[in-house]
């Protein structure tokens, strides 16, 4: 199956168990929060503070209201920003326990098993909380010790595509990770499964990439891309067995 078909699989997947949608909102409740606390923070106390100090230590008010625009300009750029780089992981680590319960009910539907009781699905997710937690935190530490390498090699001009090749990989890993730890994968095996299907998860990871640097849509974008990897994985490694999906979208 092509990576294009997979994202007609993956929107099928959220018809078949409603609990797949409501598990996916806990990441856009999550984000949606930070938005909104961190917007605050920095357009309501930084941005006050800002304009305080420019009253009390400049007295031309044609001056201070041009430097009061320009600190608000600066604001809104680094907030746009932050929130692009440090977004996916933040929520997602937060989020991860969730997200590991969609990669689970995704798989069943993908083999056409009926997906466990909500009860024992939470049952899972208290019982796999802190090492899902744990897990999640060794992969943002070594997602960020690549991400500082794909920045620093930007920065050179005939190995800038190289860090872009390196980021669009990081964040399909990010997704991919939730499938490698249920099926217990050795990083050995993880990198073979990365290299046996470089250019799907490459290309994937660098459409997800460029869309999720869209502030509120990456909201959606990110419970999406749990299932989506989830799709990918096991069409790749292990095979979609529910018929009915795939003539559904062949039919589309």
């Amino acid at each position: 199956m092509n990576i294009v078909s997979c994202i007609g699989i993956s929107l099928k997947v959220f018809k078949e168990d409603k609990w797949i949608g409501i598990f996916s909102l806990v990441p856009i409740i999550i984000g949606a929060t930070i938005y909104y606390f961190l917007g605050s923070y920095i357009y309501g106390d930084i941005l006050i503070m800002g304009k305080q100090w420019i009253e009390s230590s400049i007295n031309s008010s044609g001056w201070g209201s041009f430097l009061y625009y320009v600190m608000a300009g600066i604001l809104t750029i680094g907030f746009y920003f932050l929130l692009s780089w440090t977004f996916v992981l933040v929520v997602s680590g937060i989020s991860s326990p969730f997200n590991d319960v969609v990669s689970r009910r995704v798989e069943k539907v993908l083999a056409g098993e009926v997906p466990e009781s909500i009860s024992a699905s939470l049952s899972r997710m208290s019982l796999r909380f802190l090492g899902t937690i744990i897990n999640e935190l060794k992969k943002i530490g070594f997602i960020i010790f690549l991400s500082i390498l794909a920045l620093v090699i930007s920065f050179i001009p005939l190995l800038a595509p190289i860090g872009v090749v390196i980021s669009a990989i990081l964040l399909a890993v990010g997704f991919l990770d939730y499938s490698w730890s249920r099926h217990n994968m050795h990083f050995r095996d993880c990198v073979n499964d990365i290299r046996k299907h470089l250019f799907s998860y490459g290309i994937m990871g660098g459409v997800f990439l460029a869309l999720i640097s869209i502030p509120v849509f990456n909201l959606f974008l990110l419970p999406f891309g749990v299932v989506y990897f989830t799709v990918l994985f096991t069409d790749r490694n292990i095979g979609i067995k529910n018929l009915s999906l795939e003539e559904k979208v062949s039919i589309a």
